[in-house]
């Protein structure tokens, strides 16, 4: 189902002459370009591609374009001969003629040469059949823009050399004829004539730009060529377009292939033709689903792609059984119809049908066109076709930076333009199929690494004692993260190698996060396996954050690098993975390792107590015992005491909803000597999260009861309790304010 842009439609006869305008304005503004379509399929004929290409070009945009208008659900399906797959049927054209058993002068073997290019437009239609239904379409859209680039920059430039001769006099295919040393002269005369078409269709746009520059050229340039030569008769100024048959559908034109069994020409070419047609389905597809997306954009509508390409390949199955050229959406022409008022396919069909009385009735008209005029006309088109993208990226380059992205990317787009126009078609698609492989690669590799931080800039949520925090904060910067993100895979797991590799000499832990990574395959878990041997030997720890062993990232490390790896390696978490490098960092460093008992007198809510102060403050605290993993408290509970833990530790989670799959979140980690509980019953709201406690601890409470008694029997005692929760929420709020100022430094 597609989605159509929302218009307000004119009532009655208003409608009618919008789609009348619409469908003469798509006629005026892709006549000229159609013409010189035929002309650049069958260049390589000579002063035959004339007579054979122009009836094929007009018969393509009648029946096909109809069908396509018909079978479509794009906001304006205008369909016609486009350059990109008309140059691969050209390149057809030319290996025919080029074979010494065909003769452009027998009927039957140009008969033979039009079958077989029948049959590679109506394959080409067929495998796009195929390419939909397949749904393989969609895989269209994920070609890198680089090698889209080169490869449109390579046809422009074979459409640009296949024409460019006609502006110097020389006639049509000249080149692939007789290469450049055997040509004549250039002939002033009719260069002055196509230059001047060529700057009639660049000016128009710059006066109105609802204008048909490309038919205004071609009359300016066909009353130019008339002028000269009636103001110099010896003037050279090349030949007219000549005779023209009626462009009468050929419905027999496939007949030659079933008459002649077996032919040299049909053995030596019939696979190329197949070939030719599988190489447009593919060209075509892909263009036609970025003229899709930027029409869908410009009239904010939403195409099926799979609907579009199964009309443009019936399409095209209709162009070739009658004769006509291979067809694409053409998005100039279908953005000036929407500009003049065409809403509906009413339009389309008015513009197939001028199409085919053109074909029909002005025949004699039309076979007055000087061939320079045509010249000018496609080498104007050639211009436009050039990739802006890449000229941009070329200018960017110019001017500098000149960083290895831009220079990566300008070398694909020259490589794929360079295929196209020495190797052709064909290695022009292989070398963009594996170039496109080589940047997905190449992108996947680079974007695996998220981000890049040392545990300063973002400590463990672990509230350390003051004098064990002032030792360890220093330690820190030798604690490394790599925030990983996308797919541990073949190509891209040598990446976390290299980084490992150039690890700085005081780092001692590597923790690798892989909470964004979607999936790791056999090579990324090798890989890994090698990392931490090669990081073992140089006396690095390396700890891989959300990888456990009854997660998914676990099972397979678990199956490729054996089951001690996750017992050895994995954390829960990023917080944990970071708390746990921190504690072996102060191990190691020869600090007193963090004191697993506080003893009641040294907890900081007893800073500041004489022994007496402290004795009556401890007979207020009720000591409780905590297995490991049993709640303090849970989220919303009642906040009427505060703790302080003496052994052990207790982290503080977000609570899991019910019936939820998440796993909870650690908001902090507390060591012995450290108070908890404080905020709940100073503010009297209920408590934020779960208290759990971290292996066997042993915890004291204050009640608000006890502390209320202290205020009438001790004030003073009262008043310092008081002090020591405020310097307690002040040093963690410093902590909080240093590593955030860190982390965004």
């Amino acid at each position: 189902m597609s989605m159509r842009r929302t218009t307000v439609t004119p009532p009655g006869s208003a409608l009618a002459w919008h789609e009348l305008q619409a469908g003469i304005a798509g006629m005026l503004i892709s006549l000229a370009p159609a013409l010189t379509m035929g002309l650049l399929a069958f260049a390589a004929l000579g002063p035959q591609a004339a007579r054979l290409g122009i009836p094929a070009a007009l018969l393509s945009s009648a029946v096909g374009g109809a069908v396509f208008a018909l079978l479509s659900r794009a906001p304006m399906a205008a369909g016609g001969p486009a350059s990109a797959p008309v140059l691969v049927m050209g390149a057809l054209v030319a290996r025919v003629a080029a074979d010494p058993a065909f003769a452009v002068g027998d009927p039957a073997a140009v008969a033979l040469l039009l079958a077989l290019v029948a049959v590679s437009v109506v394959s080409m239609g067929v495998f796009q059949i195929l390419l939909a239904l397949s749904g393989l379409v969609r895989w269209a859209k994920f070609v890198p823009q680089p090698v889209l680039a080169g490869f449109m920059n390579g046809v422009a430039l074979l459409a640009l050399l296949a024409l460019l001769p006609l502006l110097f006099g020389w006639p049509v295919g000249a080149l692939q004829a007789f290469g450049w040393q055997t040509l004549t002269k250039i002939l002033p005369a009719t260069l002055a004539v196509g230059l001047f078409t060529v700057i009639v269709i660049l000016g128009v746009p710059r006066l109105n730009r609802r204008l048909p520059a490309t038919l205004i050229g071609l009359l300016a340039g066909t009353g130019a060529y008339a002028l000269l030569g009636l103001w110099v008769p010896s003037a050279a100024l090349g030949p007219l377009t000549g005779a023209l048959p009626p462009a009468w559908p050929h419905l027999d034109v496939l007949a030659p292939l079933l008459a002649v069994a077996d032919t040299p020409l049909l053995r030596q070419h019939g696979g190329a033709a197949l070939t030719a047609g599988v190489l447009m389905a593919l060209i075509g597809t892909l263009e036609l689903v970025l003229n899709s997306l930027a029409m869908d954009q410009a009239c904010h509508a939403r195409t099926e792609t799979r609907r579009e390409v199964m009309a443009l390949g019936a399409a095209n199955v209709a162009s070739g059984l009658v004769g006509g050229l291979p067809l694409l959406l053409l998005r100039p022409r279908a953005l000036h119809m929407l500009q003049v008022g065409g809403r509906t396919r009413a339009g389309l069909y008015i513009c197939c049908g001028l199409f085919a009385l053109l074909g029909l009735a002005a025949a004699p008209l039309l076979s007055m066109l000087p061939q320079v005029v045509l010249g000018g006309v496609m080498v104007t088109i050639a211009f436009l076709m050039a990739d802006r993208w890449s000229l941009e990226l070329l200018a960017h380059w110019w001017r500098g930076p000149r960083t290895a992205d831009l220079q990566w990317a300008l070398s694909v787009v020259a490589v794929v333009c360079a295929t196209t126009l020495v190797l052709g078609f064909p290695a022009a698609v292989a070398a963009g199929a594996v170039l496109s492989v080589v940047l997905f690669i190449r992108s996947m590799n680079r974007s695996l690494v998220r981000s890049r931080f040392t545990a300063d800039t973002l400590p463990s949520r672990r509230i350390y004692a003051a004098a064990d925090e002032a030792r360890l904060r220093p330690l820190r910067a030798r604690i490394i993260v790599l925030e990983l993100e996308g797919a541990l895979f073949f190509g891209s797991a040598d990446r976390i190698a290299e980084l490992a590799d150039v690890l700085e000499a005081g780092c001692h832990t590597l923790v690798l996060d892989f909470r964004r990574v979607s999936v790791i395959d056999a090579s990324g878990a090798v890989v890994l396996s090698q990392v931490s041997r090669r990081l073992r030997d140089r006396g690095i720890r390396l700890l891989l954050a959300c990888v456990s062993a009854d997660n998914r990232h676990g099972r397979m490390l678990s199956q490729f690098a054996g089951d001690h790896y996750v017992a050895e390696h994995g954390v829960a978490d990023i917080d944990q993975a970071v708390e746990a490098a921190e504690l072996s960092l102060l191990a190691l460093a020869g600090f007193e390792a963090l004191r697993e008992i506080v003893p009641l007198e040294q907890v900081s809510l007893m800073a500041g107590l004489d022994a007496a102060q402290r004795a009556r403050l401890a007979a207020c605290l009720q000591p409780l015992r905590l297995a490991a993993g049993e709640h303090l408290f849970r989220q919303g509970d009642p906040g009427d005491r505060l703790y302080v833990i003496t052994s052990g530790a207790i982290n503080v989670f977000s609570a899991s909803a019910p019936g939820s799959s998440a796993l909870p979140q650690r908001y902090v980690s507390l060591s012995p000597g450290m108070m908890l509980g404080e905020t709940a019953m100073l503010d009297g709201g209920g408590r934020s999260g779960d208290a759990v406690a971290d292996g066997v601890t042993e915890v004291h409470s204050l009640d608000d009861r006890s502390l209320q008694r202290l205020r009438d029997e001790d004030p003073l005692l009262y008043a310092q309790v008081h002090r020591n929760i405020a310097l307690h929420l002040s040093q963690r709020l410093r902590a909080a304010a240093w590593a955030w100022r860190s982390s965004t430094s």
